[in-house]
């Protein structure tokens, strides 16, 4: 009689956790299931200011108090390219959580290229543009991509290399840990193929 009881009372309880919201701030685990290699201790992201495509300067202390997903592409790199559209998808469902995206491209004298891209995929989120890739050197980038996600405090909180489909579900828990009292669904990683381009042209 009492394990019966016992077994009613924990189903219930487990019933009323799956209803409710999972609030969480920063679970390094989410970070992990998307791949995202989170550091022993968050530093401040180097601060920059950098041409925007579509006009004027964009610094990243413009987007204090949001998250941050800094992404470092160039226009030759097929997985940049393959990820841009799933990036697109996440800014649409999250920017008005306050999280924001700033893919940094490392064109040198593409820029015409690089708007001719954005329009033909209809990418709203900020293109800057780095050509002497001070930025990128600034961030350690060997590889593209390569992404950093930023906290609303302007820390690390974590880096990926390689293409990741950042519409999936757990891309989207993953950068809502980060907000507090984000609201969490169910989580279901994926992963585009894992192509990184490791050498960087120099021209």
């Amino acid at each position: 009689m009492k394990t019966q009881m016992y077994l009613k009372v924990s189903a219930l309880v487990l019933f009323l956790l799956l209803l409710l919201p999972i609030g969480v701030t920063a679970n390094p685990l989410l970070l992990e299931e998307m791949g995202i290699v989170t550091p022993k201790t968050s530093k401040m992201a180097p601060e920059f200011k950098l041409n925007n495509i579509r006009g004027g300067i964009t610094q990243l202390s413009d987007f204090k108090g949001k998250i941050v997903l800094i992404n470092f592409w160039a226009t030759w790199c097929a997985a940049c390219i393959e990820e841009m559209e799933s990036m697109q998808n996440l800014y649409n469902n999250l920017k008005k959580h306050d999280v924001e995206i700033v893919a940094i491209s490392i064109d040198r004298w593409n820029e015409e290229r690089i708007v001719e891209f954005a329009d033909k995929k209809n990418l709203s989120f900020h293109i800057l543009r780095d050509p002497d890739q001070k930025v990128r050197k600034q961030y350690y980038i060997m590889g593209l991509p390569t992404s950093y996600i930023i906290d609303g405090d302007g820390k690390i909180r974590g880096y990926v290399s390689g293409a990741r489909t950042w519409d999936s579900m757990a891309s989207q828990n993953a950068l809502l840990s980060l907000k507090d009292g984000g609201a969490l669904a169910e989580l279901n990683t994926e992963k585009l193929t894992m192509r990184v381009d490791n050498t960087l042209p120099q021209n």
